[in-house]
């Protein structure tokens, strides 16, 4: 995993939801190199009003893809301060999803958009975390277990949204984390992401919601729908409280 890693930091080197104001920019269409091969990765930014440096996050999508209510998520960073990239790992290479194979390209997608990030004047470099939902998820608790230093800054902090926490079992975070889940996933089951939790003491935080099922936050399942095999459905009162979470999560770890 430290040989792993360090090859994804210096190839990226090289290479309340209630909105109370509209960003400056909102979704705008962006392309950068994915670290390693550099293959082309389309995303959607989306800046606070100002003229910063502010912090920023690195959004990375499920294994169906880009969510409906993409926008509101970024829109709602963006007016609580931080720039939003949303990343696209599938537009380029023509894939629909990648539910049921292991996606290798995207731990480096993740730090090509560090390294993109990270180049921009309105963002401050030594202030950048990584937001992964699913599949996404999982690329944000290894990108957490990645080494840190060097001039790079990396990634500050990583939040993740029911994300697969057995893939990660015997991982040693390094940088702060947050793991949310519903007691009700038969996808990313809780008690793997308990397990997982309780071996980085004070480096992750844990919150369970109460009969959450996988994709508790995502509006598109209403109340409830078998996609891939996978029982997904939207929990308002799970979505709302994760999202106040994630909001006290990035404004503790990602303060100047």
């Amino acid at each position: 995993m430290l040989a792993f890693s360090c090859r994804w930091l210096a190839a990226a080197a090289l290479a309340g939801l209630t909105l109370l104001g509209a960003p400056a920019s909102a979704d705008e269409p962006v392309s950068f190199a994915s670290a390693g091969r550099g293959d082309p990765i389309q995303g959607y930014l989306t800046k606070p009003k100002g003229a910063g440096p502010f912090p920023a996050v690195v959004l990375l999508h499920t294994c169906l893809g880009l969510p409906a209510n993409r926008r509101s998520i970024a829109d709602a960073l963006a007016v609580w301060g931080y720039v939003a990239l949303f990343v696209d790992d599938f537009a380029t290479r023509g894939l629909k999803e990648t539910c049921s194979v292991d996606f290798t390209d995207a731990m480096a997608d993740a730090y090509g958009a560090l390294a993109y990030l990270s180049r921009l004047p309105f963002v401050d470099r030594a202030r950048i975390g990584a937001v992964g939902f699913s599949q996404g998820a999982d690329t944000a608790l290894k990108i957490a277990g990645s080494p840190v230093g060097g001039s790079d800054p990396g990634f500050k902090a990583a939040a993740a949204f029911y994300p697969p926490c057995a893939n990660e079992a015997g991982a040693s975070f390094k940088i702060p984390t947050l793991i949310l889940v519903g007691a009700g996933d038969d996808v990313t089951p809780a008690a793997d992401c308990e397990q997982l939790a309780a071996a980085q003491g004070s480096m992750a935080r844990l919150v369970v919601y109460p009969g959450a099922r996988h994709g508790f936050d995502l509006p598109e399942f209403g109340a409830g729908r078998q996609v891939l095999g996978m029982t997904l459905a939207y929990d308002r009162a799970a979505a709302e409280k994760s999202r106040a979470e994630l909001r006290a999560f990035l404004a503790r770890r990602l303060a100047p």
